[in-house]
C-alpha cells in the first residue's frame, strides 16, 4: 500500500482524498473484470497476483508489457464474440455485440456484421437464429452482406445463399450491386427468386446483375423477365447486354451446347456427381470435343484430378482432345502441385500439332513465379515468344506479381509491356505500381503514368491502388502528384477505402501538412458516405505529426475531437500523445492522461512504450530523480522489463544534470539485466564523462564496453570522444583518436571534422586546425578511401575569419571543384585488427 501511495504521489502530487478516489476506482474496475471475466466464461479462476507498484500509476491498470515474462493478453470483445460465433453460441454472440460501444452510431461494426449474418444462415434452428438476430434490423451495413454472400457463393453453398437473401429482407438490409449480382448466380435456376430480385433493385440495373438474370433466363426460357431486365437498364448497357443474349441463344439452341453448360453448371456448384450422369447421358448420341472439355473442366472445379485424368484420357483415344483440354488438365495438375506432369503436358501438346495458347503457359509461368525461380519463368517467357505466342497484359501481370529481385527484372518487364499490342487495363495498371512501389522505382512509374495516360475514362482505378501511388508519391515528397491522384480518384466518384484514407493522412504528415491532413478528416467526418473511414489509426498518425513539431496545443484538441466523435483511442495512441508531452513539456498531464487510458472503452493497456515514454519526459524536463523512482519500482515488481531506450533515456538525463554516479549505476544496473548496450549508450557515457571530467574514465568505458559485447565503436562515439578531448583541454588527445579512426578504416563525416577544426582553433593551434580542413577537403592526405565530407559552412567561416587576409586564399584552396567532387563518408569502419593500441586506448598503467 505504501509503494503504491508513494507512486501516485511521485506522479501527480495528489491529496489523500485524491489517493483514496483513486484506490476506490482500482478496487471498483478490478471487481467488474471479474464479473464479466466469470460471466463469459462460466468458471472462476484463481484470484490474480497482486497488483504491482507499476500498476497504481495514476490510470494505470497494470497490464503486463509484451515484455514481461509470461504477461498475457486479455482478449479483445471482437474476439470474444467472433469464437462464440464459430463455436456455435449465435446467443452469447448476439448479447455481446449489443454491448460494443461502436454499437451507438447505429451500425453493427463491419468487422463482426458478416460473421453475425453467417452464423445466423448456418444456424440448425434458422427461424430462431431469424428472431434473435430482429435486434439488429437496419443496423446491418450493405458492404457486410456482400461480404458475406460473396463468399457463400465462392465455397458453393446454395444454402447459406438462400438463408442470406431472406436474412437481408426481414432485417431490412440494403443489397448493393456486387450483392445482387451474386443472388442473381446463386439462384439460376429459380426464377421465381431473380423475379423478386429484379422487382426489388433500383433502375438502372447494374451491368453484372442484368447479365447475370438474363444469362438465366436464357436458360430457363424466361422471355418475359429478360424483357423487363432491358426495361430496367441503361441504354448505353442495353447494347453489350443484347449481344451476351444473343451468344447465349445461341448455344442454348444447340443441344450439345445445352448440356455442356448443365455440366459446367453442376461442376460450379461443387455436384461432380450430376455433371458426369449428364455427361454420360448425352454420350448415347455420341460425345465431342466441347462435351469432354465441360466434364475435365467439372472435374478439376471440384478437386478430382484422377477422375479429369481418366475422361483426358477418354478424350485423346478419341482424337478429341484439343488445346483447351490440355490446359484444363495442366490446371489441374498445377492445383495438386504436380508441376512436373504439368509441364510434361505442354510439351506433349505441341508434339501433337497442337498450337499453345497463352492459358497454356500462363500456369506454369504463374508457378515459377510465386516459386521465385524468375530464371525458368523468364525462360518459359522466351519459349512463349519462340512459339509465336506473344506475352500479353496477363503474362506481365503475372511476371509483376512476383517478389521481383532487382530494378533490372522490372525493366525486363516493363520491356514486354511496351511491346504489347493490347492496351493496359486497369488490373496491369495496379501490378505496375505495386512493383514500382516495392522496388523503389517511382521514375518508371511516373513514366508509366504518362505513357498509359492513367486518367483516361478508359483507365479505371480501384482504390488500393490509388492508395498504393499516394503512398507512394508522398515517400519522395511529390505532394503535387499525391494531391493530382486524389483530386482524380474524387473526380473518377472513387469510394476511398479505410487504408486509401491512411495512405493520404500519412503522406501529408511525412510531407509536414499535418493541418491540411486534419481539415481532411473533418471533411470526411462530416460526409454520410466517408465518415465511417475515420479510424483511430488515422487519427493516431496526425497526432505524430503535431507531437513531431511540439504543438501539444493541437495534440489536445485533436485528442479532445476523438473523444466526442467516438472514436476510442488506442495504447499507441495514449503513448503518442505522452510522447508530445514528453517532447513540449507538458509532463504535468501525464496522470490525466493515464486517468483516461484506465477509464476508456476498452481500457487502453499501458506498456513498456508507455513508461520509456514517461521516463524520457521526466528527463527531458530535468526531473531524473522522478525517473529513477519509476525505473527502481518497476524491477521491484518484476513485472515490466526496462529496455535498452528507457536505459538511454535514464543516461541522457544524467548526462544533463551532470551526475556520472547514477551513470554508472544503470549501466550496472543494464548488465545485470542483460540489457546490451549500444553504440548511443557510448555516445552518452562519453558526453557525460566528458562535461564531468573524468576523460579517461570514458575512454576506460568504452574500451571496456565494446571488447565485452563485440561492439564496433562508429563514427558518433568517436565525435562524442573528440568533443570529451576538447572540453578537457586535451587537443594532441583528440587528434590522436582522429588518427586512429582512419587506422581502423572509419571514415570521419563533416559533424566529426567540424568539431575537431572548431577544437583546434580554441586551443590555438591554428596550424593544425588548417591541416585537418585541408584533410576534409581532400586537399591534403586524403583520411580514408577518398572520403572528403568538408566542413560546415559556420565552421569553415570561423576557421577563415580567424586566419585574417590568409583565411581567403585557403577558402579557394578548399572550394575548388576538385576539392568538392568528392563524396561525404559513411561513418562504416572495420575493427581494430590486432597489434598495439594506440596512446589514448592504452591501460592507465602502461
Amino acid at each position: 500500500m505504501m509503494m503504491m501511495m508513494d507512486m501516485i504521489d511521485m506522479i501527480s502530487n495528489t491529496s489523500t482524498m485524491e489517493m483514496v478516489r483513486v484506490m476506490w476506482m482500482e478496487l471498483a474496475i478490478a471487481s467488474f473484470a471479474a464479473v464479466v471475466y466469470c460471466t463469459l466464461t462460466g468458471y472462476v479462476t484463481p484470484l490474480p497476483k497482486k497488483r504491482s507498484k507499476m500498476c497504481e500509476l495514476p490510470g494505470s491498470p497494470g497490464k503486463a508489457s509484451k515484455n514481461s515474462v509470461q504477461s498475457i493478453q486479455e482478449p479483445t470483445a471482437c474476439q470474444v464474440i467472433s469464437t462464440a460465433l464459430r463455436q456455435g453460441r449465435l446467443s452469447e454472440g448476439i448479447a455481446l455485440t449489443q454491448e460494443l460501444p461502436e454499437l451507438s452510431s447505429g451500425v453493427v461494426p463491419a468487422n463482426i456484421a458478416p460473421r453475425l449474418l453467417m452464423a445466423a444462415a448456418k444456424a440448425p434452428d434458422f427461424e430462431a437464429a431469424t428472431a434473435e438476430l430482429k435486434v439488429f434490423i437496419g443496423k446491418f451495413e450493405a458492404r457486410s452482406l456482400e461480404a458475406v454472400v460473396v463468399e457463400a457463393l465462392k465455397n458453393k453453398d446454395m444454402k447459406a445463399c438462400c438463408q442470406l437473401q431472406a436474412l437481408s429482407s426481414l432485417m431490412s438490409i440494403p443489397k448493393s450491386n456486387g450483392a445482387l449480382a451474386a443472388f442473381a448466380k446463386a439462384h439460376a435456376s429459380d426464377m421465381v427468386a431473380l423475379r423478386a430480385l429484379v422487382e426489388e433493385a433500383e433502375a438502372p440495373l447494374a451491368k453484372p446483375f442484368a447479365k447475370a438474370v438474363l444469362e438465366a433466363c436464357i436458360a430457363m426460357k424466361d422471355v418475359d423477365l429478360a424483357a423487363e431486365v432491358f426495361e430496367k437498364v441503361t441504354d448505353s448497357d442495353a447494347a453489350t447486354l443484347r449481344n451476351v443474349v444473343e451468344k447465349e441463344s445461341a448455344n442454348a439452341s444447340n443441344p450439345t451446347c445445352a448440356q455442356a453448360r448443365e455440366i459446367r453448371a453442376c461442376g460450379k456448384n461443387g455436384d461432380l456427381k450430376g455433371a458426369v450422369a449428364v455427361f454420360e447421358r448425352q454420350s448415347v448420341d455420341g460425345v465431342t470435343t466441347l462435351m469432354y472439355n465441360s466434364i475435365l473442366e467439372a472435374c478439376v472445379e471440384c478437386g478430382n484430378l484422377g477422375k479429369a485424368v481418366d475422361f483426358f484420357n477418354l478424350a485423346k483415344g478419341s482424337d478429341l482432345a484439343d488445346v483447351v483440354s490440355y490446359n484444363t488438365v495442366m490446371k489441374g495438375y498445377l492445383a495438386s502441385d504436380q508441376e512436373t506432369q504439368a509441364t510434361a503436358l505442354l510439351a506433349e501438346l505441341t508434339t501433337m500439332g497442337l498450337v499453345a495458347t497463352h492459358a497454356s503457359y500462363h500456369g506454369l509461368l504463374n508457378a515459377r513465379v510465386v516459386a521465385r525461380d524468375f530464371g525458368a519463368a523468364w525462360k518459359l517467357v522466351q519459349e512463349m515468344q519462340a512459339a509465336r505466342v506473344s506475352p500479353n497484359s496477363v503474362t506481365c501481370a503475372i511476371m509483376l506479381k512476383g517478389k521481383l529481385a532487382s530494378p533490372r527484372d522490372l525493366s525486363k518487364v516493363i520491356g514486354l509491356i511496351n511491346a504489347m499490342d493490347q492496351p493496359m487495363d486497369a488490373v496491369l495498371f495496379a501490378a505496375i505500381v505495386e512493383a514500382c512501389v516495392r522496388t523503389g522505382q517511382m521514375d518508371v512509374l511516373s513514366a508509366q503514368m504518362k505513357s498509359c495516360s492513367f486518367e483516361s475514362a478508359d483507365m479505371t482505378l480501384n482504390a488500393p491502388t490509388y492508395g498504393a501511388m499516394i503512398k507512394a508519391f508522398g515517400q519522395i515528397h511529390n505532394m503535387q502528384q499525391v494531391w493530382k491522384l486524389w483530386g482524380n480518384m474524387e473526380s473518377r466518384k472513387v469510394q476511398p477505402t479505410a487504408i486509401t484514407v491512411g495512405c493520404m493522412v500519412e503522406a501529408l504528415v511525412a510531407n509536414q501538412c499535418t493541418t491540411d491532413a486534419w481539415t481532411l478528416v473533418q471533411q470526411m467526418r462530416n460526409q454520410e458516405a466517408t465518415k465511417s473511414l475515420v479510424n483511430t489509426v488515422i487519427y493516431t498518425t496526425i497526432l505524430k505529426g503535431f507531437a513531431r513539431v511540439k504543438d501539444t496545443a493541437k495534440v489536445m484538441a485533436l485528442y479532445e475531437e476523438m473523444q466526442v466523435c467516438g472514436c476510442s483511442p488506442n495504447t499507441i495512441t495514449y503513448n503518442t500523445i505522452l510522447n508530445a508531452f514528453a517532447h513540449g513539456g507538458a509532463m504535468h498531464r501525464v496522470p490525466a492522461l493515464l486517468e483516461d487510458m484506465k477509464a476508456a472503452t476498452p481500457p487502453a493497456e499501458p506498456d513498456i512504450v508507455t513508461y520509456s515514454t514517461i521516463v524520457k519526459g521526466f528527463c527531458n524536463a530535468g526531473n531524473l530523480d522522478r525517473a529513477l523512482q519509476i525505473l527502481e519500482d518497476m524491477q521491484t515488481e518484476g513485472k515490466y522489463v526496462p529496455d535498452e531506450v528507457m536505459y538511454n533515456s535514464l543516461l541522457d538525463g544524467c548526462t544533463r544534470e551532470q551526475r556520472p554516479d547514477d551513470a554508472l549505476k544503470l549501466l550496472a544496473n543494464m548488465k545485470k539485466t542483460g540489457v546490451t548496450p549500444s553504440n548511443y549508450t557510448l555516445s552518452m557515457l562519453a558526453k557525460l564523462m566528458g562535461r564531468c571530467r573524468r576523460l579517461n574514465q570514458a575512454f576506460t568505458l568504452i574500451e571496456d564496453i565494446s571488447r565485452e559485447y563485440g561492439l564496433k565503436v562508429n563514427i558518433q562515439v568517436y565525435t562524442c570522444l573528440i568533443q570529451a578531448c576538447f572540453m578537457n583541454r586535451q587537443a594532441n588527445k583528440a587528434v590522436a583518436v582522429h588518427d586512429q579512426m582512419i587506422q581502423e578504416g572509419l571514415r570521419p563525416d563533416e559533424m566529426t571534422y567540424s568539431v575537431l577544426v572548431k577544437g583546434c582553433l580554441q586551443a590555438r593551434i591554428v596550424d593544425k586546425a588548417v591541416h585537418l580542413a585541408k584533410v576534409a577537403y581532400g586537399v591534403s592526405n586524403a583520411s580514408s578511401s577518398g572520403s572528403c565530407p568538408g566542413l560546415s559552412d559556420k565552421c569553415l567561416e570561423e576557421l577563415c575569419s580567424s586566419l585574417g587576409p590568409a583565411g581567403k586564399a585557403l577558402r579557394v584552396e578548399l572550394t575548388t571543384p576538385v576539392a568538392r567532387g568528392v563524396t561525404k563518408g559513411d561513418g562504416k569502419g572495420r575493427s581494430n585488427s590486432g597489434g598495439a593500441l594506440p596512446p589514448w586506448r592504452q591501460p592507465a598503467s602502461a
